[in-house]
C-alpha cells in the first residue's frame, strides 16, 4: 500500500485543479482515496459512486455500442469526473479523478487513462 500511496502522491502533480483521486474495487471498496481538503466528501461515498457509475457505463457500452468501455466523463459547470476501468493486484478496479474548472478537460482525460494503465502494472 505504501508503494501505491507514493505512486498516487506523484501523479497528483499532473493535475492543475485536482479535487479527488480514488482507486476503488469494482464492487465498491476503497483502496486509495485522496480528497482535496477544500472539497468535502467521504471515501466510502466516492467508492460507492465510482463503482456504481462504472458498472452502469460498462453495461451501456456493451449493450448499446457493442464494445468494452474505455472511460466515462461527467461534466458539470464547476467540475469534471473521469472514470476508467483498471486492475490492481489482479482485481477489477475503478480509477476516479475529479477536477475543477482550472483543469483542461483533454489534459485530465489523457492523464486519467495513462494513470489507469500504470495502476494495472503496479
Amino acid at each position: 500500500m505504501t508503494n501505491l500511496t507514493q505512486f498516487f502522491e506523484k501523479v497528483q502533480s499532473k493535475f492543475a485543479d485536482l479535487k479527488i483521486l480514488s482507486l476503488t474495487t469494482a464492487d465498491g471498496f476503497s483502496i486509495y482515496c485522496h480528497v482535496n481538503n477544500r472539497f468535502h466528501v467521504e471515501d466510502e461515498k466516492v467508492a460507492a459512486v465510482s463503482s456504481s457509475l462504472i458498472s452502469l457505463s460498462n453495461a451501456a457500452a456493451q449493450q448499446m455500442m457493442g464494445h468494452a468501455l474505455e472511460s466515462t466523463t461527467i461534466e458539470t459547470g464547476t467540475s469534471n469526473m473521469f472514470l476508467c476501468n483498471t486492475q490492481y493486484n489482479d482485481k477489477k478496479c475503478v480509477l476516479c479523478i475529479v477536477t475543477g474548472v482550472k483543469e483542461n478537460i483533454g489534459h485530465a482525460r489523457y492523464f486519467t487513462k495513462q494513470i489507469a494503465q500504470l495502476v494495472s502494472k503496479q
